[in-house]
């Protein structure tokens, strides 16, 4: 994982001050015209007290004596509403729901709302990858078909598995996102070089390989993306691979916070709502430290690059995810390890379950998930949190304040350590 010398020597997004005005006035412009988009839809909306709408069921869960539905309409917006109805599993479904929206603001629609609802009717038809993950979960336990689900079609975690997931201190290996892209990319790239570079050599050596390999790499990711009906999370990831992929083929420096300003202000442009999505900040936050590292760790070997990279990522997300989730449990100081063995085992998963042999990884899925495991509330205070982010932006600039960010980590990381041996 080390910084090739071509990626940190390349030319800078921007030459002066007046190409990054220029660039951030644009996007403003976009952003004014996204946001407007936005209002004219809320506006369709709330004309009324009552809307009617097709929608399919994203998430289903229990909670005390009535359901919680997460439906995605068809008209793009996506919604919570409770239902008392004694309903069966309905998860990749269609059905017609009138929504009750008298009383919805424009900020709660951007911040994605609650709105009481009256089910109409349940429509023909299911989402396709809902059909493969009913298959799916065939060749699995119950318990574990949740985690295979969730791997490959994005599918919903149930409450129990996601507490277990958190204790493990690995939700973040089951939510499809620019890591997962990473490693199906990855994969990609060795099967098409090994198809390619045989026709190139007979047929059409004046080609350029890598150019055409990543179009048929990104070609298959959209197709997965669109598959899974633009999960957020994945949508993200992919338009921050291609941005950055157009930089590099341009000569542009990737491994720059211009860049990575850039390219959240593009996102945040055409996807105002994302402003108000913790997963969004908190993938942002991590390319941030990922870029941090690299920034000042030029002189490390690649072996020592992917050791302490997936160190430094866990110690410095910590005051950030503790800071809006309190959970901890000493069985968190396995995460860099699980996050660097997860590049060997999701190809592995993946190459099982082409070949119908996935049950085979269920005996260490269930063990994972049964053990019992001791989890304490802590969480990361106001000031101790404005301090973590001052020093972040500071160690932009100076290696002195990025030795300082380490150390806060590694404090607060004893802070918790400490907290949970007192429980």
């Amino acid at each position: 994982m080390k910084a090739s010398p071509s990626l940190l020597s390349r030319n800078e997004l921007f030459l002066s001050w007046r190409q990054k005005t220029s660039v951030f006035g644009l996007l403003s412009l976009l952003f004014s015209f996204s946001l407007f988009m936005q209002y004219l839809e809320f506006t369709k909306l709330t004309q009324y007290d009552d809307y009617i709408t097709n929608a399919w069921v994203e998430k289903q869960y229990r909670k005390k004596s009535y359901w919680v539905l997460k439906l995605r309409s068809e008209e793009g917006f996506s919604f919570y509403t409770s239902s008392n109805l004694d309903l069966k599993p309905i998860e990749g479904e269609f059905v017609r729901v009138k929504l009750w929206t008298e009383k919805l603001d424009f900020l709660s629609f951007l911040q994605g709302f609650y709105a009481p609802s009256s089910m109409l009717g349940r429509l023909e038809g299911r989402q396709e990858r809902y059909e493969l993950m009913k298959e799916l979960a065939t060749a699995h336990s119950t318990e574990t078909a949740p985690v295979f689900n969730a791997l490959f079609f994005a599918g919903s975690i149930p409450a129990p598995l996601r507490h277990q997931l958190s204790a493990l201190g690995i939700n973040h290996l089951l939510a499809i996102s620019g890591f997962h892209l990473g490693v199906l990319s990855f994969i990609l790239f060795f099967i098409f070089k090994s198809v390619y570079q045989p026709l190139q050599g007979r047929y059409f050596p004046y080609r350029n390989a890598h150019f055409d390999i990543a179009v048929a790499i990104f070609i298959v990711l959209f197709s997965y993306l669109h598959f899974l009906d633009f999960v957020p999370s994945l949508l993200r990831a992919f338009s921050m691979s291609l941005f950055a992929y157009f930089l590099y083929d341009r000569g542009i420096k990737i491994l720059s916070f211009s860049s990575l300003l850039l390219v959240v202000s593009f996102l945040i442009a055409l996807w105002p709502k994302l402003l108000f999505a913790l997963g969004f900040w908190f993938s942002v936050a991590g390319v941030f430290y990922i870029f941090l590292f690299l920034h000042h760790m030029k002189e490390l070997k690649s072996w020592q690059n992917f050791i302490l990279l997936h160190l430094w990522v866990y110690l410095a997300m910590l005051p950030l995810v503790h800071y809006f989730y309190g959970s901890f449990s000493l069985y968190q100081l396995y995460s860099p390890l699980l996050t660097m063995l997860f590049i060997l085992f999701y190809p592995l998963a993946l190459f099982l379950h082409l070949f119908a042999m996935g049950f085979l990884l269920d005996p260490l899925i269930a063990y994972i998930l049964a053990l019992q495991i001791r989890v304490v509330e802590l969480y990361t205070e106001f000031r101790l949190f404005l301090l973590y982010l001052f020093l972040s932006f500071l160690a932009v600039f100076k290696k002195l304040f990025f030795y300082l960010l380490l150390l806060f980590c590694l404090g607060f990381f004893g802070y918790l350590l400490y907290g949970i041996a007192e429980f």
